[in-house]
């Protein structure tokens, strides 16, 4: 699997990481918004199953980027960096990988010197109801060297400074498909959606992770499970 990157990013870059504007938005790349209803109120799953509370929820399948842009991978990877797959494990049987040794921002593929490499995939969504949002991302890794990936919300274009890590808070069991959120000081960081259009980006950061389905909820103490068709 790809190498840690040895002695780079230093404090300063982690902490502008997690340096983040506030907005975003709520429905699936299709347009559709909630969980059905005509006042756009989504539900809140007890466990991951049936809805009964008035909550939002914005779900959006990772294949169905409004665009995906990639460099090409690393020569003995061959194709983009990142891509989409099929996965069996994947909600619909795809994904987006990033293969090991494909290429990364610092100019590492795997243990391998190379030039940087960078990869997005950009979704847009509405939200119905303002207010603030958790963002989680379904992601599957296979070590504790290729599990993080970066977001970005309403800033399309920025540097990669401008983006958040997620992924980093578990990287226990692997290979396995798990939920990971933007954390702040520990706990899920809330974003703050305005009611209306917003772009959200999935950024590389290692080489290696995949990820499978994105949900933005305004319900605080929801931790998403399985798949949350």
């Amino acid at each position: 699997m790809s190498r840690c990157p040895r002695g780079t990013l230093p404090l300063l870059v982690l902490a502008a990481w997690c340096v983040l504007g506030a907005s975003c938005s709520q429905d699936d790349a299709s347009g559709r918004t909630g969980n059905g209803g005509a006042n756009g109120r989504g539900s809140r799953p007890a466990k991951g199953g049936v809805f009964t509370d008035h909550f939002q929820r914005i779900r959006i399948e990772a294949e169905k980027a409004t665009k995906l842009e990639s460099d090409d991978a690393h020569p003995g990877v061959g194709g983009k960096v990142m891509r989409v797959v099929d996965d069996p494990g994947a909600s619909g049987g795809k994904c987006i990988a990033i293969p090991d040794e494909a290429g990364t921002p610092y100019g590492k593929a795997g243990s391998k010197p190379d030039v940087p490499r960078h990869a997005r995939a950009v979704y847009k969504f509405k939200v119905a109801v303002a207010g603030s949002y958790t963002f989680w991302c379904r992601r599957k890794w296979f070590d504790s060297c290729g599990d993080t990936l970066a977001m970005r919300l309403d800033k399309e274009g920025a540097q990669q400074a401008d983006a958040c890590l997620f992924g980093s808070d578990d990287s226990s069991k692997p290979p396995r498909w798990d939920w990971s959120p933007v954390k702040e000081k520990g706990d899920p960081r809330q974003f703050y959606l305005a009611a209306g259009e917003h772009t959200l980006e999935i950024l590389n950061r290692e080489d290696g992770p995949r990820f499978d389905v994105i949900l933005l909820t305004d319900d605080p103490d929801y931790v998403p499970q399985g798949m949350e068709d």
